[in-house]
């Protein structure tokens, strides 16, 4: 029983890569049996994490797309990027903001909270008048867009979508964390990386996706006055950002190249303990001038007519009280959780093999709230998905339990859907899976370019499978 989780907890393996990990155990302990490992030395040779020319650490993003514009996640006061509400909003899914910036204002946002941080070492608050050069840095007006999260309809305040100039100060207390296609990087930075499983598994041919995650944090504290050219942002008391609980089809190798992630997966094929739905109302973060004198930017939330999300997800938070996680998961966690769920810490230079269909929590921490001056201003890690190879039948009943779960679970009526039909599922899963395996098998370059033709008798793949219907 873990003291600070309450339920049972097996940590996850840590092994070292090539001495203690080869392929052939790799696909025999862990892939073919879905269970999880975290892998010392696998991106040793990544360029991103170890060349001091080319890491990620410095001014590699800055030096090849700083005017290129990036979408980024964002909350202005709960550390958790995408949740639940809580008390009369507990069937409110509240997703992330989502704001249009320039490369380097994203970088710059993460290194004024880095000197900050550095500044207050000595003890208290930060004096703006005996540090010139941060308080022009936090004046320094920028263009920033909101994006549309969610489907955008006719009720939406459009105005809100326009382009808005804002100071830097405004956007250090915010929460940002970035999803970015890493096919869609500059070929040059697609250079600083590979796809993983290649050296340990030959049969997941081409990757089915990559991203790139990358955060300043946690929330910070807003000063007052907010649109004085004297105050400073403060940091708050927990600095980890956090995901939700959810899960993917497909087996994913998580690198860390900066900071701490803290991870906890619950394994598939058990009773449901998350209460995870991904029907709900939806409601999404906007940065919004406020209206006064005084020229500054505030938050206002939009909320959606969809009342789907993209994926499933939990309420259970496993750093906080049992008494909070009894409520939000209908009494499930922690107490009728009887089995072990695994834990494990990623620090940099490590990978995480997340089995398909394995539900994941992650707590993440920057290098600058670690006290690592080294390791630059951003937390950052960069995965692979792969379609699975093994366990179809396993797979199948996981992904028909997730979907029937996730119906039960709903916290507002799904529009215009019934009940899960096992039959039906299993055929859907079945042909998916059939194509998938056929694209997966024409490879795919690297870095990203047109794909390679192949001959059609080395693409294709049987779709005739059996199968047997296992409740």
């Amino acid at each position: 029983m873990d003291a600070q989780l309450h339920v049972p907890v097996a940590e996850i393996p840590r092994l070292k890569y090539p001495g203690e990990l080869t392929r052939e155990r790799f696909e025999r302990d862990f892939a073919a049996k879905s269970e999880p490992v975290i892998i010392e030395g696998l991106v040793a040779d990544w360029p991103a994490f170890s060349d001091p020319e080319r890491n990620w650490h410095g001014e590699r993003w800055n030096s090849l797309m700083a005017d290129s514009m990036l979408d980024v996640g964002f909350d202005p006061c709960d550390s958790r990027m995408m949740h639940f509400g809580e008390e009369n909003e507990a069937s409110v899914l509240f997703n992330p903001g989502r704001l249009r910036m320039p490369t380097w204002v994203f970088l710059e946002v993460a290194r004024l909270r880095q000197e900050i941080l550095r500044l207050r070492q000595g003890g208290g608050s930060v004096d703006l008048k005996k540090h010139p050069d941060l308080q022009r840095r936090l004046a320094r007006e920028v263009s920033v867009q909101n994006m549309p999260f969610l489907a955008v309809d006719a009720d939406a305040p459009l105005h809100l979508f326009a382009p808005m100039t804002c100071c830097m100060r405004d956007l250090v207390p915010l929460s940002f964390y970035l999803s970015h296609d890493t096919y869609a990087l500059p070929e040059e930075l697609q250079k600083d990386l590979a796809p993983q499983a290649p050296k340990l598994i030959e049969g997941w041919a081409s990757p089915n996706a990559s991203r790139i995650w990358a955060t300043n944090g946690a929330p910070w504290r807003v000063p007052y006055p907010p649109w004085g050219d004297r105050s400073v942002p403060e940091p708050v008391e927990d600095s980890m950002i956090y995901s939700c609980f959810h899960c993917d089809r497909m087996e994913n190798f998580h690198s860390v190249l900066a900071g701490e992630k803290q991870v906890v997966l619950v394994p598939p094929g058990q009773r449901d303990v998350l209460n995870s739905t991904r029907f709900a109302l939806q409601k999404q973060w906007l940065l919004a001038p406020v209206p006064g004198p005084n020229k500054y930017m505030g938050s206002t939330v939009f909320t959606s007519k969809q009342s789907e999300c993209s994926s499933d997800q939990s309420a259970v938070h496993p750093f906080r009280s049992p008494e909070y996680n009894r409520q939000v998961s209908r009494g499930q966690w922690p107490d009728a959780v009887s089995f072990p769920v695994r834990r494990g810490t990623l620090r940099k230079g490590d990978t995480l093999y997340i089995p398909a269909y394995h539900w994941h929590w992650v707590a993440t921490t920057t290098p600058p709230a670690l006290g690592v001056e080294d390791e630059g201003a951003l937390a950052l890690s960069v995965n692979f998905w792969w379609w699975p190879i093994h366990n179809d039948q396993a797979m199948e009943r996981w992904s028909f339990q997730n979907e029937c779960e996730s119906f039960r679970n709903a916290r507002t009526q799904p529009k215009e859907r019934q009940f899960p039909d096992r039959a039906a599922h299993a055929a859907s899963f079945y042909q998916l899976t059939a194509k998938q395996r056929q694209e997966a098998a024409i490879p795919r370059p690297w870095p990203m370019g047109p794909p390679v033709a192949v001959k059609k008798e080395e693409a294709s793949v049987k779709t005739e499978m059996k199968f047997e219907l296992v409740d």
